[in-house]
């Protein structure tokens, strides 16, 4: 595998995720057994992303409340324009692009920062498989280095110590496979074996159909000989891939992706979804079933993360957990605080309107 040309492909979020965070947390000369140096990389990524995109967290909660706010000033109008121009849809349609106007109400800013986080999404999702397929075909050429560098050498020893061809192609194969388990070492997190594999029944060590495939949990690394890859990475699928029974032994336990997928719902809970602005010539049923569409995106969402926690690496559902860990903690705080706003901001209202009495 040409590493160059590997490494031509690896998108802008990858590259600063593996060739800078990383190597950065690598310099720092810490070794866990619990928490390996991908996952701190991880963790550190995610607050920093989540810190720069807290602004578009702030401006949507305040685009949402006040939205909120105009319609429910609005509805009574639209509620009157629905039943009056309920039989004409062009009609029904200029009615209510004119109340819209009249409050100011922009719809297309309502939905702008679901798009924006929507994009940062996918952006951060291809980085992080980017990255992921980088690091499995460095390793990969690492220990096809090691393999070969060390078979040469036994090679010679035992040929030079007069052992025959046959004996010293088995002393070298065996001394090859030995140096390729000695030089491989997993990245950890918690109880999950290989971060850079998803955290479920998967295999800790890429087969060779999972490491050359393509297709969703694939790595898709194609430019690679099948035969050389079985040959260098069989030492360690023997020794991480099956248990002391032999039986396959999991990369995991899904303990992230059932987190990923608690917390989201969780946190789903906890914003109450903004009532869906009717599209201008739009009916009243037409909206009620909008909104219903809006409230059913909310158990679609975890659902949908949890599908990507199933079969992409534990990195990048690590990266869903911590980010839906901060989103909770923010929302948290952020209900709290705007409960405080209200009940000031009603009892403002009631001292006023007391005092006009």
């Amino acid at each position: 595998m040409d590493i160059m040309s590997l490494a031509t492909e690896l998108n802008l979020m990858g590259k600063f995720v593996y060739n800078v965070l990383y190597k950065w947390v690598l310099s720092w000369g810490i070794e866990s057994e619990v928490i390996g140096s991908f996952a701190v990389t991880v963790i550190l990524f995610t607050l920093i992303l989540k810190l720069i995109t807290s602004p578009l967290d702030v401006w949507q909660k305040i685009i949402a409340r006040s939205n909120s706010k105009k319609m429910e000033i609005m509805k009574p109008e639209l509620d009157k324009v629905n039943k009056l121009y309920a039989n004409d849809r062009n009609m029904l349609a200029v009615k209510q692009r004119e109340v819209y106007q009249k409050y100011k109400y922009s719809t297309f800013k309502a939905c702008l920062p679901t798009i924006v986080t929507l994009v940062v999404f996918m952006v951060v999702f291809s980085g992080f498989n980017s990255a992921v397929k980088y690091h499995n075909s460095v390793v990969f050429d690492d220990l096809q280095t090691v393999y070969e560098e060390s078979y040469a050498n036994a090679y010679t020893a035992a040929v030079n110590g007069g052992a025959s061809d046959v004996d010293a192609a088995n002393a070298a194969t065996e001394a090859a496979e030995q140096a390729v388990v000695d030089n491989y070492e997993l990245e950890k997190f918690l109880l999950t074996k290989n971060i850079f594999m998803p955290d479920t029944w998967k295999s800790p060590i890429p087969d060779v159909s999972t490491y050359a495939g393509t297709g969703m949990g694939k790595l898709g690394i194609t430019e690679v000989d099948k035969t050389t890859y079985e040959k260098v990475m069989q030492p360690i699928i023997d020794e991480y891939n099956y248990n002391e029974k032999g039986k396959n032994a999991w990369n995991g336990y899904l303990i992230l992706p059932v987190l990923v997928a608690v917390l989201s719902i969780v946190s789903s809970k906890m914003i109450k979804p903004a009532e869906q602005p009717q599209v201008a010539g739009q009916t009243e049923e037409q909206a009620k079933m909008q909104q219903s569409q809006a409230k059913m995106m909310q158990y679609m969402m975890p659902l949908i993360m949890a599908v990507f926690s199933l079969f992409y690496s534990s990195a990048f559902t690590l990266y869903m957990f911590v980010s839906s860990l901060f989103s909770f903690i923010f929302n948290l705080v952020w209900n709290i605080v705007q409960k405080k706003q209200d009940a000031i901001e009603r009892d403002r209202v009631m001292s006023t309107t007391v005092k006009k009495k």
